[in-house]
């Protein structure tokens, strides 16, 4: 990767997200990624490229006290090159400008799954606390959610 940024996520990056997630099955079910189609055309986000191409993003959700990050992800091949942390540093920029001081996220909560124990390692190597476990998220198909 020699040019990486983020920039502010168009309509026309909306195919691209939806490649990346359906490349992550294990982290984006269809009931997701069809939530997900349907949330990346109404809500503020950032796309994060590498050398021209979109190859992560984040889709935020405004609330009264706070802002949720909605949905995020990078494509597999490239976990762990710091592309996440980059968009969580855009979503922390968003947060001020909209004058807002709390960021927080759902995920899913099952201790048993792996995939969601790196996704729960990411928010906390990023400073992210547990708030609350909810046992029965019924948007998660009655399995638990984290709130961070």
């Amino acid at each position: 990767m020699r040019r990486v940024g983020v920039r502010e996520k168009a309509s026309s990056d909306i195919g691209k997200i939806i490649n990346i997630v359906e490349g992550l099955p294990e982290w984006f079910t269809p009931n997701a990624i069809n939530t997900i189609i349907e949330e990346s055309r109404r809500l503020p986000g950032f796309v994060v490229e590498a050398d021209g191409v979109v190859r992560g993003f984040i889709l935020l959700e405004g609330r009264e006290c706070c802002v949720e990050i909605a949905w995020l992800a990078v494509e597999r091949g490239f976990h762990g090159r710091g592309l996440g942390s980059l968009l969580m540093v855009e979503a922390e920029r968003y947060v001020c400008r909209i004058d807002k001081s709390i960021l927080t996220v759902k995920t899913y909560g099952g201790e048993d799954y792996e995939p969601y124990k790196k996704t729960t390692g990411f928010y906390r190597e990023r400073g992210f606390k547990l708030y609350e476990v909810i046992r029965n998220y019924k948007p998660f198909g009655g399995q638990p959610a984290v709130v961070s």
